[in-house]
Order: C-alpha cells, then sequence, then structure tokens
C-alpha cells in the first residue's frame, strides 16, 4: 500500500487516524510478510523465541497457583466460615499467579525477545531500502537495559494496579483506566523504538519520539498489550507487529514502505 500523499503532509499527530493505524500494525506487519514471503525465515527465530517465551510464563504462573493453593487450604480449619475464606483466598491466588507470571514474561521477554525482534527489524529495514552503513546493530547488553527499563515500568504500574483494586469499585475502575493507558504507552513506545534503535537514538529520544507521536504509540502499544494476553497465537501478531512498527515509524518519518522494486 502506498502512504505516498500522507507523507508528505504527516507533520503533526492525526490523533484518531494514528491511532488506528497504531492498532492495525499486527495486521499491517503480517500483510506485508505474506506479500514479500522471503521476510519470514527472519521471524521464525523471533515468534519461537516468543511462543517459548509465553509457554514457560504460563508454566510458572500454573506452578505458582497450584502450589499457593494447596498450602492454603491444607491450612485451613474445619469452621463455617472456612468456604467465605476459600473464595477470597482463591481470588487472591489468581491475582498474585497472574501478577507473578506477568512479571516473568516481561522479564524474560526484555532479556529474549527484544533481541530477536531488533534482528527482525533490521532486515526488514534492509528489505526496504536502508544502506547497512544508515545502520547500527544494538548490543545485546544494550537491548536488555532498555529492554528492563520497560519491563521495570510496566512491574511498577502493575503493583500499583493491584494496590488500586483494594478499594471497592472505584479502585477497580481507576486500575483499568490507569492500567491499560500505561500498558499501551510502555508497549507502543518499546515496539516504536525497535526501527529507532537501530539508527542509534538513545532512550530518551526515543521515548521523546513516542510522546509526539502519542495516538500512534497508545494504538501499537493497544494492540500489543492485548496480544500478550492470547497464548501462541499473540505471540505471532506480536512478531508482525514489530514490522507493522517498522512501516508505521518509516511513514512518520517520510521513508517508504515498500521496496522500489518487488523482489519477489
Amino acid at each position: 500500500m502506498d502512504h505516498t500523499a500522507d507523507l508528505q503532509s504527516r507533520q503533526k499527530p492525526r490523533f484518531l487516524a494514528d491511532f488506528v493505524e497504531g492498532i492495525s500494525t499486527a495486521a499491517d506487519g503480517f500483510r506485508f510478510l505474506c506479500r514479500y514471503p522471503s521476510l519470514w525465515q527472519y521471524g521464525v527465530w523471533a515468534l519461537l523465541t516468543n511462543i517459548t517465551v509465553a509457554f514457560t510464563s504460563l508454566l510458572i504462573t500454573f506452578w505458582v497457583g497450584t502450589t499457593t493453593w494447596k498450602s492454603f487450604v491444607a491450612e485451613l480449619p474445619i469452621a463455617w466460615w472456612v468456604s467465605i475464606v476459600e473464595w477470597i483466598g482463591l481470588i487472591a491466588i489468581l491475582m498474585l499467579s497472574f501478577g507473578v507470571g506477568l512479571i516473568c514474561y516481561m522479564l524474560l521477554h526484555s532479556v529474549f525477545c527484544a533481541w530477536a525482534f531488533s534482528k527482525l527489524a533490521y532486515r526488514v529495514e534492509l528489505f526496504l531500502g536502508a544502506k547497512p552503513e544508515e545502520l547500527s546493530e544494538i548490543s545485546y547488553s544494550g537491548q536488555i537495559i532498555d529492554a528492563l527499563r520497560a519491563a521495570g515500568k510496566l512491574i511498577l504500574v502493575d503493583v500499583g494496579i493491584l494496590m488500586l483494586n483494594i478499594v471497592p469499585f472505584v479502585g477497580t475502575v481507576a486500575a483499568f483506566i490507569i492500567g491499560g493507558y500505561m500498558h499501551a504507552w510502555v508497549m507502543g513506545a518499546e515496539f516504536l523504538g525497535y526501527p529507532q534503535e537501530l539508527r542509534g537514538v538513545r532512550w530518551k529520544d526515543r521515548q521523546r519520539f513516542a510522546k509526539k507521536w502519542l495516538p500512534s504509540t497508545l494504538g501499537l502499544g493497544t494492540i500489543v498489550a492485548g496480544l500478550m494476553l492470547i497464548p501462541i497465537v499473540g505471540a505471532m501478531f506480536q512478531t508482525t507487529a514489530v514490522v507493522g512498527a517498522v512501516l508505521l515509524n518509516r511513514r512518520i518519518n517520510s521513508l517508504p514502505d515498500h521496496p522500489d522494486q518487488d523482489p519477489e
């Protein structure tokens, strides 16, 4: 799809249009890979890594939940109020298990998936005409540090959300709104930052760029955060969202989002 007309006039955020464009990144990336299937070879490793991380996090979540529940039930006395305590304990253990699993996922994702996603973004940039001398592959340690910053933010957000849920109704609503916004912001800035990292843009500058193009960032982050909740299939479309983020970043920066000549 040719966005040349949009590129010439893209000087400031378009709010709703940019938000929708951000949400469409996973689908855009999938269509792009289907159109140029030779690029799938670079996405396979990222996909397998993401699936492995997601599966490992699910196993940890299940283990924490079942182990904690068994220990909790074993300590309950025989009394009329036990059923009430069981329900309260079940909800608390589910929240604990989900929180632990999410933290594990974010940390593992930061250490392993960020590197694979960066490699995929690098190959897509070259395919779209970027010269190797324009790009610089980020060191593995640098990628981990930047990714752990994002994971740390999300962990703090999730801790705050758990505390807000203590307040009946109002706290839950506030937690949902604040949590949704922050997850979308952090994940959007992280994915939009992959193609910028390749051009040597530092973390603080990437954050400023994400704030400037906030609707696009939130749209991208919304779809990425939502895909985190879908096992396996979500991992696949998170991978295509990396490709979509490259295309989105190029459109924002008035760069072509399709090759000059079709290599296929």
